[in-house]
Protein backbone atom coordinates (compact mmCIF):
# COMPACT_ATOMS: atom_id res chain seq x y z
CA UNK A 1 0.00 0.00 0.00
CA UNK A 2 1.41 3.39 -0.86
CA UNK A 3 2.04 6.07 1.73
CA UNK A 4 -0.23 8.48 -0.22
CA UNK A 5 -3.14 6.43 1.02
CA UNK A 6 -2.30 7.56 4.58
CA UNK A 7 -2.49 11.30 3.96
CA UNK A 8 -3.93 12.14 7.40
CA UNK A 9 -1.11 10.25 9.12
CA UNK A 10 1.42 12.13 6.99
CA UNK A 11 -0.19 15.41 8.05
CA UNK A 12 0.11 14.30 11.67
CA UNK A 13 3.89 13.99 11.27
CA UNK A 14 4.44 10.32 10.43
CA UNK A 15 7.02 10.36 7.65
CA UNK A 16 6.79 6.58 7.22
CA UNK A 17 3.34 5.34 8.32
CA UNK A 18 4.54 1.74 8.00
CA UNK A 19 6.65 2.27 11.15
CA UNK A 20 3.39 2.28 13.13
CA UNK A 21 2.91 -0.88 15.15
CA UNK A 22 -0.33 -0.27 17.06
CA UNK A 23 -2.50 2.44 18.58
CA UNK A 24 -4.86 3.05 21.49
CA UNK A 25 -7.72 5.50 21.97
CA UNK A 26 -9.57 6.85 24.97
CA UNK A 27 -11.89 9.73 25.79
CA UNK A 28 -11.19 12.17 28.61
CA UNK A 29 -14.07 14.57 29.23
CA UNK A 30 -14.52 16.30 25.85
CA UNK A 31 -11.16 15.24 24.36
CA UNK A 32 -10.32 12.11 22.34
CA UNK A 33 -6.78 10.91 23.04
CA UNK A 34 -4.97 8.89 20.38
CA UNK A 35 -1.65 7.22 21.24
CA UNK A 36 0.34 5.72 18.37
CA UNK A 37 3.17 3.26 19.05
CA UNK A 38 6.01 2.89 16.56
CA UNK A 39 8.14 -0.19 15.86
CA UNK A 40 11.24 -0.38 18.04
CA UNK A 41 14.39 -0.35 15.94
CA UNK A 42 17.63 -2.21 16.65
CA UNK A 43 19.46 -0.70 19.63
CA UNK A 44 16.49 1.20 21.08
CA UNK A 45 15.53 0.34 24.65
CA UNK A 46 11.98 1.59 24.68
CA UNK A 47 9.28 1.78 22.05
CA UNK A 48 8.53 5.24 20.75
CA UNK A 49 5.04 6.65 20.86
CA UNK A 50 3.23 9.84 19.97
CA UNK A 51 0.12 11.19 21.67
CA UNK A 52 -2.50 13.36 20.01
CA UNK A 53 -5.52 15.10 21.53
CA UNK A 54 -8.64 15.97 19.54
CA UNK A 55 -11.38 18.24 20.86
CA UNK A 56 -14.86 16.72 20.56
CA UNK A 57 -17.62 18.63 18.75
CA UNK A 58 -20.50 19.75 20.98
CA UNK A 59 -24.01 19.38 19.55
CA UNK A 60 -27.59 19.47 20.77
CA UNK A 61 -29.63 16.36 19.96
CA UNK A 62 -33.41 16.54 19.91
CA UNK A 63 -35.17 14.23 22.35
CA UNK A 64 -38.64 12.94 21.44
CA UNK A 65 -39.99 12.54 24.93
CA UNK A 66 -39.05 14.08 28.23
CA UNK A 67 -38.97 17.48 29.86
CA UNK A 68 -36.20 18.97 27.72
CA UNK A 69 -36.56 19.20 23.92
CA UNK A 70 -32.75 18.97 23.36
CA UNK A 71 -29.90 17.16 25.06
CA UNK A 72 -26.22 18.18 24.88
CA UNK A 73 -24.00 15.62 23.19
CA UNK A 74 -20.47 15.35 21.83
CA UNK A 75 -19.07 13.77 18.66
CA UNK A 76 -15.51 12.94 17.62
CA UNK A 77 -13.87 15.31 15.15
CA UNK A 78 -13.81 14.24 11.48
CA UNK A 79 -10.00 14.54 11.45
CA UNK A 80 -9.77 12.11 14.38
CA UNK A 81 -12.11 9.66 12.60
CA UNK A 82 -10.00 9.82 9.41
CA UNK A 83 -6.83 9.13 11.43
CA UNK A 84 -8.46 6.13 13.16
CA UNK A 85 -9.66 4.77 9.82
CA UNK A 86 -6.16 5.00 8.32
CA UNK A 87 -4.59 3.44 11.41
CA UNK A 88 -7.02 0.52 11.30
CA UNK A 89 -6.17 -0.08 7.63
CA UNK A 90 -2.46 0.11 8.35
CA UNK A 91 -2.51 -2.23 11.35
CA UNK A 92 -4.75 -4.74 9.53
CA UNK A 93 -2.37 -4.68 6.55
CA UNK A 94 0.62 -5.26 8.83
CA UNK A 95 -1.05 -8.18 10.60
CA UNK A 96 -2.09 -9.85 7.36
CA UNK A 97 1.43 -9.68 5.88
CA UNK A 98 3.09 -11.40 8.84
CA UNK A 99 2.27 -15.03 8.89
CA UNK A 100 1.83 -17.09 12.03
CA UNK A 101 5.11 -18.93 11.54
CA UNK A 102 7.13 -15.70 11.54
CA UNK A 103 5.39 -14.48 14.69
CA UNK A 104 6.16 -17.74 16.50
CA UNK A 105 9.81 -17.60 15.42
CA UNK A 106 10.08 -14.04 16.76
CA UNK A 107 8.57 -15.15 20.08
CA UNK A 108 11.10 -18.01 20.33
CA UNK A 109 13.99 -15.61 19.65
CA UNK A 110 12.75 -13.23 22.32
CA UNK A 111 12.29 -16.07 24.83
CA UNK A 112 15.83 -17.35 24.17
CA UNK A 113 17.25 -13.88 24.87
CA UNK A 114 15.27 -13.56 28.11
CA UNK A 115 16.36 -17.00 29.34
CA UNK A 116 20.02 -16.30 28.45
CA UNK A 117 19.96 -13.03 30.44
CA UNK A 118 18.35 -14.75 33.41
CA UNK A 119 20.94 -17.57 33.38
CA UNK A 120 23.75 -14.98 33.26
CA UNK A 121 22.19 -13.14 36.19
CA UNK A 122 21.86 -16.34 38.25
CA UNK A 123 25.49 -17.30 37.52
CA UNK A 124 26.61 -13.84 38.62
CA UNK A 125 24.64 -14.17 41.86
CA UNK A 126 26.20 -17.59 42.52
CA UNK A 127 29.70 -16.18 41.99
CA UNK A 128 28.94 -13.31 44.39
CA UNK A 129 28.13 -15.80 47.20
Amino acid sequence: MSAEKFQTLKEMGFENPHDIQRFTTRTENDIDVLKVYLHRHQGEWMAKSKKFKFKRKHTNVSVDSGLMPYRASTEPSPYYLRAISELEQLVAEDQSTKDKKQLLLEEIDHLEKVVARKVEDLRRQIEDL
